[in-house]
């Protein structure tokens, strides 16, 4: 134990033995008492700044109309000036809770963000609500799929097309804009782009696109990639398309345990 140290220590130790009352400010005028801040003068603590992203993010998802567009024009705002990747995605977050065709238009911008996490959290909030055509979204999630160099942001796009544009839609209603495009006419877009991403390298993408095409096509191949890509011929008129899977087949199998 160091000679200033221990003097220090003996010091204490003594004042709380003999039950001495010491003053404040010696106390703080001692090393191990010296108060710790991460407050930098003129500047506001990153916590302090989260907090009020978050309550500018409930706010406005019961505000009118024209306070959604201040609010979300505020939080573009934090996101645009911002250097810190979590904080530009907690701007994102508080603003999918936004519904305004603003927002909308500024998730597109986040869309070129250099963080894939961020683009995510974009992705994510168009999922919850649009207000443009379904078109716009379906190229929106469509670009994103096929040019997409993050493996996970692929993977949200195509989850969240496959949610948005069933078969047999029966939730038009989640979106504000009006419904003009015919849905064949959102398969016809989608399927070149969802046949080229059978071939990616990702498994998991691949994996993911063939749960989507059953949810867009109505067709049922389950996990099989041949038949797949067999089905993606036929449309294409190159080949005969394959029979969906039987009821049997669709049955789960029980995986026993291997023997020794």
């Amino acid at each position: 134990m160091s000679y200033p140290f221990r003097n220090t220590f003996f010091l204490l130790l003594l004042l709380f033995l003999t039950g001495c009352a010491v003053e404040n400010e010696f106390i703080a005028k001692l090393p191990l008492f010296e108060a710790k801040t991460d407050k930098i003068p003129g500047l506001q603590p990153p916590r302090e700044r989260v907090k009020q992203i978050r309550l500018k993010g409930e706010k406005g998802a019961k505000a009118s109309e024209q306070e959604k567009e201040i609010l979300t024009a505020q939080l573009m705002v934090e996101y645009r000036t911002c250097p810190d990747m979590n904080m530009r995605r907690e701007a994102v977050d508080a603003m999918a809770k936004i519904p305004h065709p603003k927002r909308d238009l500024y998730m597109k911008e986040v869309l070129k963000d250099s963080d894939a996490l961020v683009r995510l959290a974009a992705l994510e909030a168009m999922g919850k609500s649009f207000n443009g055509s379904r078109i716009e979204l379906a190229e929106i999630l469509l670009n994103s799929m096929k040019h997409d160099t993050d493996k996970d942001v692929r993977l949200t796009s195509l989850r969240v097309f496959g949610e948005k544009f069933p078969l047999k839609a029966k939730n038009a209603a989640v979106f504000s804009g009006v419904t003009t495009i015919p849905e064949t006419e959102v398969r016809q877009l989608a399927e070149p782009v969802l046949f080229e991403l059978l071939y990616d390298k990702v498994p998991a993408v691949r994996y993911q696109t063939m749960q989507t095409l059953q949810k867009v096509t109505g067709k049922d191949y389950g996990s099989d990639i041949n038949k797949w890509t067999q089905y993606a011929q036929s449309v294409q008129g190159t080949n005969d398309a394959p029979k969906e899977r039987t009821w049997a087949e669709k049955i789960p199998r029980p995986q026993l345990p291997m023997l020794k």
